[in-house]
C-alpha cells in the first residue's frame, strides 16, 4: 500500500515538471511572438538587387548630364550611339517574346521524305500554333490575307482588290508561284496574268501613294523604307495632277 502511494506521488510530481515546463515555454513563445508584433516593419532589399538598381539609375543620370551637355557634333554623336545601344538592349528583349514567322519558305525545315517527321507536324504553320500563334493559319486564304499585314493603309489597299486580283496577289505573294504556272492551272495565257498582275500592282501603288501624300501633308515622318517608296512612284500621283490641270486650262 506505501509503495502505490509513493508511486502516485511520484507521477504527480513528473506531471507539474511537465505542467511547469510547457507553461515556460508558452510564455517564451508569446514573449517572442510580441517582439516580432513591435519589431518596425523594415522591408530587406538583396544585396544584388540593389546594386542593379543602383547601376541603371547611375546610367540613367549619366546619360542625362550627356545629353545636357553635348554641344559638338562629336558629342552629340555619341549621345546617338549610346541611345542606339539602350533601343538594342530592347528590341533584343522584345524579340524573345516574340511568335513569328521569318523570311524563310513555308516549307523549310520539312521532311523529304515525310516518313520520320510527317509533313503537318513540321510545317511553320502547326509549330506556330504549337506555340499559340493561330493568326497565319487563319488568314491564310486570298481574301483574309489583309488581316495579316500591319500597315493599316496597305491591308485597306488589299481589301479593295477585286476578288480575281486577291486571289492572284496570294498566289504570287503567299504561295510564291510564277506567272507562268499560274496560267497553267487557271487555263489562261501568261500574257494575261502579267496583265493582270501589272493593273493590280498599279492600283495598290497608287493607293499606298494617296496615303503617303496624306502623310506628307500632314507632316508625319516616313520611314526609310516608305520614302524610297515615295521617291520612287511619286510620277503615280504628279501625272494625275497634271492630267487635272490640263484638263481644267483646257475647259477654259
Amino acid at each position: 500500500m506505501k509503495e502505490m502511494e509513493s508511486g502516485y506521488f511520484e507521477n504527480d510530481i513528473m506531471d507539474d515538471d511537465l505542467a511547469d515546463a510547457l507553461e515556460r515555454e508558452n510564455a517564451a513563445i508569446l514573449e517572442i511572438e510580441l517582439e516580432m508584433e513591435n519589431k518596425p516593419n523594415v522591408s530587406v532589399i538583396p544585396e544584388a538587387s540593389t546594386r542593379k538598381k543602383l547601376k541603371r539609375e547611375l546610367e540613367q543620370e549619366a546619360l542625362a548630364r550627356l545629353e545636357d551637355s553635348a554641344r559638338t557634333e562629336e558629342d552629340f554623336e555619341n549621345v546617338v550611339t549610346w541611345w542606339n545601344r539602350l533601343d538594342a538592349n530592347r528590341e533584343r528583349k522584345e524579340r524573345y517574346h516574340e511568335i513569328g514567322r521569318s523570311d524563310v519558305p513555308l516549307e523549310c525545315g520539312m521532311s523529304p521524305d515525310e516518313i520520320v517527321i510527317p509533313a503537318p507536324i513540321s510545317h511553320v504553320f502547326w509549330k506556330q500554333i504549337m506555340k499559340g500563334d493561330f493568326l497565319d493559319a487563319i488568314y491564310n486564304c486570298p481574301f483574309e490575307m489583309h488581316e495579316l499585314v500591319t500597315d493599316e493603309d496597305i491591308s485597306r489597299a488589299i481589301f479593295a482588290l477585286k476578288d480575281g486580283q486577291k486571289e492572284l496577289l496570294y498566289q504570287l505573294a503567299i504561295k510564291g508561284y510564277s506567272c507562268r504556272m499560274i496560267a497553267v492551272f487557271r487555263e489562261q495565257t501568261d500574257r494575261n496574268i502579267r496583265k493582270i498582275r501589272d493593273t493590280m500592282l498599279k492600283k495598290l501603288r497608287k493607293s499606298f501613294m494617296q496615303a503617303l501624300q496624306s502623310r506628307v501633308d500632314n507632316r508625319i515622318s516616313l520611314t526609310n523604307t516608305e520614302q524610297i517608296f515615295y521617291d520612287t512612284y511619286l510620277t503615280l500621283i504628279t501625272d494625275k495632277k497634271n492630267k487635272k490641270t490640263k484638263e481644267i486650262t483646257n475647259t477654259i
